[in-house]
């Protein structure tokens, strides 16, 4: 994501146990619309349960990532 950041390319991001107000977001300086998609389970009140992530879910579910919704992303790639 960062890299494709630096060079100006498209960027679609999935947020797990992480969120991107927390600073993890794209650097894009005056390039907001190269983020094709921000993409993030939420309304889980586990969520976000670490700034830069863990190995494996502290609740065993891992519903931040299992609950992403894919037809959306392959929706924002065919654009």
């Amino acid at each position: 994501m960062h890299i494709a950041a630096a060079f100006g390319k498209n960027i679609l991001s999935v947020w797990g146990n992480t969120i991107p107000e927390f600073g993890m977001a794209p650097y894009l300086e005056g390039k907001e619309s190269a983020v094709s998609g921000i993409f993030e389970v939420k309304g889980l009140s586990c969520r976000p349960c670490s700034k830069i992530g863990f190995e494996k879910c502290p609740k065993g579910h891992f519903r931040c990532m299992m609950e992403q919704d894919i037809g959306a992303m392959i929706g924002t790639l065919n654009r």
